[in-house]
């Protein structure tokens, strides 16, 4: 056998190790992947999900412009909504779920209806206006309220 042969037939049984090596790699780091989706999903919240709508309703909050207060607003009370629909709470509205909770299962539950009540006048009430304080305080109510839920197995 030649030198030119016998480097040929190398490279390509190392071309072919080094494809089957990465194949193997893709497959245990999709597996991986597949467990950590499959164990924030068993945990009933996903939590890249969760922060980055945090994110977004914080960078509203941060403005000076009152149109975003009140989308923040909006946003966190979407967040809540969808936290107890994973809490399995029952209801078709956030109102009808708030009804179904129980003050021993959540002690926030009130500053959860206050935020809730300025959410339904952003949303209701023609020409409603918003100070950064009301803003700041509801969205303090939203998050020590998300933050129980989150806790709360």
């Amino acid at each position: 056998m030649s030198p030119t042969n016998f480097i040929t037939i190398f490279s390509i049984i190392l071309i072919l190790v080094f494809l089957f090596s990465a194949f193997l790699f893709l497959k245990k780091a999709k597996d991986i992947k597949s467990k950590k989706i499959i164990k924030k999903k068993r945990e009933g919240v996903d939590l890249d999900q969760f922060k980055e709508g945090w994110e977004g309703v914080l960078g509203h909050l941060n403005t000076a412009n009152e149109s975003d207060w009140k989308l923040a607003i909006i946003e966190a009370d979407k967040l809540a909504d969808n936290l107890l629909i994973q809490k399995k709470y029952k209801g078709e509205s956030m109102a009808e779920k708030l009804v179904s909770v129980e003050k021993d299962e959540l002690r926030s539950i009130d500053l959860l209806w206050e935020a809730h009540k300025i959410r339904n006048r952003i949303a209701h009430k023609t020409g409603f206006k918003l100070s950064h304080q009301e803003a700041t305080r509801a969205i303090s109510y939203y998050k020590e309220a998300l933050e129980e839920l989150m806790s709360s197995h």
